[in-house]
């Protein structure tokens, strides 16, 4: 039995070891919370900005993909290279992703981006494991480190004006008081502003009185969330069965109208509380957006 027992011992301290990896790379140490800080994300992040910037300085885009490959994507445009103890192998097992901490601790990437002001999307899910799509403990990359108020704001590129250039939509609510604060709508194309809305928070709940705090809170954030969604983008032929009774802006028969429903744009819609409700569309014989119908 002798003969037989260290070699069995080594083969399971190796199956142990080895058999537990999540990169490839070494394994991970029993101090792996105490690397998820938001300091160590920061720098992670701050790497992988790097070689975001390198690779659009060489190909002049950014990588369309997602957190599964962005390491693979700019792996070779990183100038200071990751340490391999926050990469892991993505879930096909072709490439690595980034996570700090624990595999649950991913880097999140988007490109078109969908949260935050930056040409694309980046942030740390933070020490909980859980994408919270930017809210809660997440660490974005693009707020100082200093910053005590966290900012909403949410992006979606559409191509409003038909032309093949996208429109950036962007929703940003000025502060975290849903009593004082408001949220501002823009639309926006090379860092020109072609629309702008404003309105109070307050405004999606001012006829709720029965409402508790939590659940006016609660209510702002889902409408915020819901407030770029593709059900807000429709075809300009739909005005076409409108009833006209209500709601006009635009005269059903103006020129203007008639323009705008055979152009062919897409219309966005959306409500802004007891403020209204609004479609607005793209008006090229003026060159600008204009509000068609509103509640």
């Amino acid at each position: 039995m002798r003969y037989f027992t260290a070699p069995l011992i080594f083969l399971f301290a190796a199956v142990s070891v080895y058999g537990c990896k999540d990169v490839g790379f070494r394994q991970l140490d029993v101090s792996a919370k105490s690397r998820a800080s938001v300091q160590t994300a920061r720098e992670v992040m701050a790497q992988v900005q790097q070689g975001l910037r390198a690779f659009y300085d060489a190909k002049h885009r950014f990588p369309e993909t997602t957190e599964a490959y962005l390491y693979d994507s700019i792996r070779n445009y990183i100038s200071s290279q990751i340490d391999p103890i926050h990469l892991y192998r993505n879930d096909n097992g072709k490439g690595y992703f980034l996570s700090v901490g624990t595999r649950s601790g991913r880097i999140i990437y988007r490109y078109p981006p969908t949260v935050g002001a930056g040409d694309y999307t980046l942030y740390w899910v933070g020490q909980n494991g859980v994408d919270e799509e930017g809210e809660g403990d997440d660490v974005d990359s693009w707020q100082l480190a200093t910053d005590t108020v966290r900012k909403f704001e949410r992006q979606r590129t559409a191509d409003l004006q038909n032309d093949r250039d996208p429109d950036r939509l962007r929703l940003i609510r000025t502060g975290a008081d849903i009593y004082r604060d408001s949220v501002k709508f823009q639309i926006v194309r090379h860092d020109s502003v072609f629309y702008s809305d404003t309105w109070s928070l307050s405004a999606y709940f001012k006829d709720r009185p029965e409402l508790t705090d939590a659940e006016r809170k609660q209510l702002v954030r889902t409408e915020l969330d819901r407030f770029l969604m593709p059900g807000a983008f429709v075809h300009t032929d739909s005005l076409l069965y409108r009833n006209w009774a209500h709601w006009v802006v635009v005269a059903p028969n103006s020129p203007e109208m008639v323009e705008i429903i055979h152009s062919g744009e897409p219309m966005f819609n959306y409500y802004a509380g007891n403020r209204s409700s609004k479609g607005i569309a793209w008006l090229k014989s003026k060159r600008k957006f204009v509000v068609i119908w509103k509640s």
